[in-house]
């Protein structure tokens, strides 16, 4: 029984310390969504082999981009805006925006907490392609194919 028991906490110990997943995950065409669900998911995605960023990534899906795993496709589209909806008090939108902007670098971070997340609209983006997000925030990686 207590060399079962040993065992067991050998693989379960085994299986969370594996923090690598042998996998490509592409992420295209992404339109972004809830805030809370993308942190959840750049957690799980951390773990993987690599992350591509494939056609646009729009509102949080901006927060996979600056993973140590992922590379942006050329061709890629990033789109920014500010949390929906805003709640009228300048403080706490400010936290809200950041929930997002804490993951941007460089310029690209500087730009979002001065003018990029004011936009507020479900249609209203500041776009860049994949060229300009890399002049704004250097370590972004574009893919190789």
């Amino acid at each position: 029984m207590r060399l079962a028991r040993m065992i067991g906490i050998a693989v379960l110990a085994l299986a969370t310390a594996a923090p690598v997943a042998a996998e490509t995950v592409v992420i295209a065409n992404d339109g972004g969504g809830n805030i809370n669900d993308y942190r959840a998911r750049r957690a799980a995605l951390a773990r993987v082999e690599a992350v591509e960023i494939r056609g646009k990534c729009l509102s949080a899906c901006v927060i996979f981009t600056t993973l140590p795993n992922a590379c942006i496709g050329r061709g890629a589209r990033i789109g920014f805006h500010g949390t929906l909806p805003k709640s009228g008090i300048p403080a706490v939108d400010y936290w809200l925006d950041m929930r997002m902007g804490e993951f941007l670098r460089g310029e690209a971070r500087r730009l979002y907490e001065r003018e990029w997340r004011h936009l507020g609209g479900r249609d209203e983006f500041h776009v860049i392609s994949a060229q300009e997000y890399k002049r704004l925030d250097p370590q972004i990686r574009i893919c190789k194919r």
